[in-house]
């Protein structure tokens, strides 16, 4: 959506709140930013900002448009851009609010709202979502349904309606969807793009407003990649999926967001999201699978502990080693009890293994190097695990692995593992994904055996 600006009402002359209000030509787009002409810009603030490095910074500009329409822009920041007589100023904005003058969002309080998922013009796979999430969530508070969103007669995009019992805030509101769209993501394999929103407040103001809709937001074009949508069954129960995933995401907040950067952004080192990939999966195990993943307890950990402390200190021949080595005994102890501290958790290569055997799906995912024999000792799957783990010491201790993924092997690992995540997070919440898309998808990713090899 384009807006062509009028003037502003309030902009910024200085840090000491002086403001204008100044007719001026511009345009709102994608860019985020523009610049306006201004004669009687004051020298002091432009010498103030270019010599000490420094920019105006205003929380909202209150703008017209050539219609005389109001909106509004937040999080705005001011350059000048000669000095010292400033002829032109850059405005950068972060999100815009399109019907109103409405300086402190957060005190308004929506009750209903509406927002369009971007689809191309295309129907698959935004289908699985239409007329099936229509249900109530948050303790009956939100109602959530969806359709297909027409304008022109024509289907454009997939309209997420939200109704509130109790008003809420933008930024629950925000949260509501963002939830919702996450589930969607992980069905689909990227994140969908949010259009168009609308939200209508208790006082009866409706207006549109538009930011980028999470940090992981921006979907690198390459990533839309519809072969790897999941089905899922017709009678999936989406209010109980819907709460599940809000408590997850309660807890789980930084695994799933990096998760979501690497699927949406192109990295152009190709090695990188496969290791941030498999340090996800065992962040994310070790967070939320924790009692699954103790070898023994932890009863048992102070026990072995306290048994190891004493034979340390009694024995004779390592102090005589540390004082003929100048070495320092206390430290040595010190060391050696911080290593034993993980005695009792699963390696990194044990929690690949308890992930791919958590559920038949994932089982699924890594059944034909299961049965791949490489040897008469060791399958594909072996391979893998211990590539992955290769690669994950490779660049967190940036220390040269013999067994990591190389060249072509990248792209198998990165997409085995990407799904091996969606699958775990979709099997926790309860999203019970259709076998025969489950068996598409495997099957389009093992193409890769096809013409190449994993050694």
């Amino acid at each position: 959506m384009q807006i062509h600006g009028n003037g502003i009402l309030n902009l910024p002359l200085d840090n000491n709140g002086r403001t204008k209000q100044h007719i001026c030509d511009f345009i709102i787009d994608g860019s985020r930013e523009f610049v306006v002409g201004i004669d009687d810009f004051p020298i002091e603030t432009t010498e103030e900002l270019v010599y000490g490095n420094n920019v105006l910074h205003v929380d909202y500009l209150l703008c017209v448009d050539e219609n005389n329409e109001k909106f509004t822009l937040y999080d705005c920041i001011i350059i000048p851009l000669q000095c010292p007589k400033t002829r032109e100023v850059k405005v950068i904005w972060k999100r815009y609010l399109l019907g109103y003058h409405i300086i402190n969002e957060e005190n308004e309080k929506i009750c209903c709202a509406e927002y369009v998922v971007q689809t191309d013009g295309k129907k698959y796979p935004f289908h699985m979502f239409v007329g099936r999430t229509d249900f109530d969530v948050l303790n009956g508070n939100v109602h959530i349904s969806t359709d297909w969103h027409t304008e022109m007669s024509k289907i454009d995009g997939v309209k997420i309606s939200v109704t509130t019992e109790k008003p809420l805030s933008i930024s629950n509101i925000e949260k509501v969807v963002l939830r919702l769209i996450e589930i969607y993501s992980l069905q689909t394999g990227f994140f969908p793009r949010i259009q168009k929103r609308k939200m209508a407040t208790e006082d009866n103001k409706e207006f549109y407003y538009w930011e980028e809709f999470a940090s992981y937001g921006k979907t690198a074009i390459g990533n839309i990649r519809l072969e790897y949508a999941l089905g899922v069954e017709k009678e999936q129960d989406y209010s109980c999926v819907y709460e599940k995933w809000w408590n997850l995401r309660e807890k789980e907040v930084t695994t799933f967001n990096l998760f979501s950067y690497i699927t949406t952004d192109d990295s152009p080192i190709m090695e990188v999201p496969v290791a941030t990939c498999i340090q996800c999966l065992e962040g994310y195990f070790r967070i939320h699978h924790t009692e699954d993943l103790f070898k023994f307890s932890e009863s048992v950990k102070k026990q072995i502990k306290k048994e190891i402390k004493q034979m340390f200190e009694d024995s004779s021949s390592l102090k005589i080693i540390c004082e003929e080595n100048r070495i320092d005994f206390g430290g040595i102890k010190d060391s050696l009890f911080r290593s034993i501290g993980y005695i009792n958790e699963y390696s990194l290569k044990e929690i690949l293994i308890y992930a791919i055997e958590q559920c038949d799906m994932t089982k699924k995912l890594f059944e034909y190097e299961r049965i791949t024999k490489v040897d008469e000792k060791k399958n594909l799957l072996d391979v893998f695990l211990n590539k992955s783990a290769g690669h994950r010491n490779w660049l967190s201790h940036l220390v040269e692995q013999k067994n990591k993924f190389v060249n072509e092997e990248i792209t198998l690992a990165t997409k085995k593992l990407k799904l091996l995540f969606r699958l775990t997070l979709l099997n926790d919440i309860g999203v019970e994904i259709s076998e025969s898309s489950l068996d598409r998808v495997i099957n389009n990713i093992n193409k890769w055996y096809k013409n190449n090899n994993l050694i």
